[in-house]
C-alpha cells in the first residue's frame, strides 16, 4: 500500500514539474526543449514566439504581472488550435462568401471610378498643347584628347493649340526590354523621381528645336548611339509638367485627380497595395467603408481564436502592436 501511494505522489510531482505547465516566464532546460520540439513541431514555433516576447518587450515584473497564467503548455494547445485547417477552412470559405456579399460590389464601381478619371487625364492632358518629339542626339567631342565633353538632346516643340509662351516637361530613357504601359500616357508617381526635367521659357509659336544636355546616366546610354540605334533599343517616355499659355498658367495638378485614384494605378502591379487603395477609393471618392478582402476575413477568423483563447490571442499579438505604437 505503502509503495502504491509512492507511486502515485511521485507521478504527481512528475505531472507538476511538466515543463508544459511551467510558466512562460520560467525558463526550459535543454533537454525539456529536446523532448519538446521533438515531439511536437508547432512547439518550437510557439516557443520562439514567446523568447522573442519575453526577451524583448516584457522586460519588467511589471510588464509580466499579466500574463502570469500563461503557460508553455497552454500557448502550444492555442497554436494547434491556430494551426487546424480542416478546422478553419468551412469558416474562410463562409467569410468570403460574406465579403462578396457585402463588399464585393465596390471592385466594379472602382472600375468605374478608375475608368472615368484615366478618360479625364487624356481629355486634359496638358500633352494636348504640345508635341514633343526627339529628333536629334548632338555630341561634342573634346578637340585635342578626343572623348565626349558632353551631349546634348534635340526637341522638336510644336504648339498644338496656339502660342506657348513658357514650357515644362520631363523624359525618362526606358530599355525596350523593360518597358511597362504608363497609365494613360502618363508616369508614374514614383517614377518621376527618374524623369529629367527640361524648361522653355521664350515663347514659341510653330515648331521649334531646343537642345538640353543630358546628366551622367543618360551620357552612358547615348554614348555610343546615334539617333537610330537609340530609337532601336529605348523608348523615350514625356511628360508635359507646366504650360504657360495666354498669361496663364497651366499644370498637371490642376487636374485634382484624387490622390487614392492616382496611388490605384501607381500600385497596379501590386495586389496588395492596390488592395489598400481600393479602400481609400471607396472612402474618398464614394464615401463608405470598405474591408479588403483578406483583412474581413482576418478579422472573422481572429474573433475566433479570440474566444478560444483570449489571453493567448492577446499575447501572441504583442509584436504587431508594437510595431502599429
Amino acid at each position: 500500500m505503502k509503495k502504491a501511494l509512492l507511486l502515485i505522489s511521485l507521478i504527481g510531482l512528475i505531472a507538476c514539474n511538466s515543463p508544459q505547465k511551467k510558466s512562460i516566464f520560467e525558463p526550459l532546460t535543454l533537454d525539456e526543449l529536446k523532448v519538446l520540439i521533438k515531439k511536437d513541431t508547432i512547439f518550437e514555433y510557439g516557443y520562439k514566439q514567446i523568447l522573442y516576447i519575453r526577451d524583448t518587450v516584457l522586460k519588467t515584473e511589471i510588464d509580466r504581472v499579466k500574463w502570469a497564467d500563461l503557460t508553455y503548455g497552454r500557448i502550444n494547445k492555442y497554436l494547434k488550435f491556430a494551426a487546424d485547417t480542416s478546422y478553419f477552412k468551412p469558416f474562410e470559405e463562409q467569410f468570403k462568401k460574406d465579403w462578396k456579399k457585402k463588399y464585393g460590389h465596390y471592385l466594379t464601381k472602382v472600375d468605374s471610378v478608375s475608368d472615368y478619371w484615366k478618360k479625364f487625364k487624356v481629355d486634359n492632358s496638358l500633352n494636348n498643347y504640345v508635341k514633343i518629339e526627339l529628333v536629334e542626339i548632338h555630341k561634342k567631342y573634346y578637340e585635342y584628347i578626343g572623348g565626349i565633353e558632353n551631349i546634348n538632346l534635340g526637341f522638336r516643340l510644336t504648339p498644338l493649340k496656339g502660342p506657348i509662351e513658357q514650357l515644362r516637361f520631363g523624359y525618362r530613357i526606358e530599355a525596350k526590354i523593360d518597358e511597362k504601359p504608363e497609365i494613360s500616357g502618363f508616369p508614374s508617381l514614383l517614377s518621376k523621381l527618374d524623369y529629367f526635367w527640361c524648361r522653355k521659357s521664350d515663347p514659341f509659336s510653330r515648331p521649334t528645336i531646343a537642345y538640353w544636355e543630358v546628366d551622367y546616366k543618360n551620357e552612358n546610354i547615348l554614348e555610343y548611339r546615334d539617333l537610330q540605334t537609340f530609337n532601336r533599343d529605348y523608348n523615350i517616355i514625356i511628360e508635359v509638367d507646366q504650360i504657360r499659355k495666354d498669361g496663364k498658367n497651366l499644370s498637371n495638378d490642376d487636374l485634382n485627380i484624387p490622390k487614392s485614384v492616382e496611388y490605384y494605378w501607381e500600385n497596379d502591379d501590386f495586389v496588395f497595395l492596390k488592395e489598400l487603395y481600393i479602400k481609400d477609393i471607396v472612402k474618398e471618392v464614394l464615401g463608405k467603408e470598405y474591408l479588403p478582402e483578406y483583412e474581413y476575413v482576418n478579422q472573422k477568423t481572429d474573433s475566433i481564436l479570440k474566444k478560444k483563447d483570449e489571453l493567448c490571442f492577446n499575447f501572441l499579438k504583442i509584436p504587431i502592436d508594437e510595431l502599429m505604437k
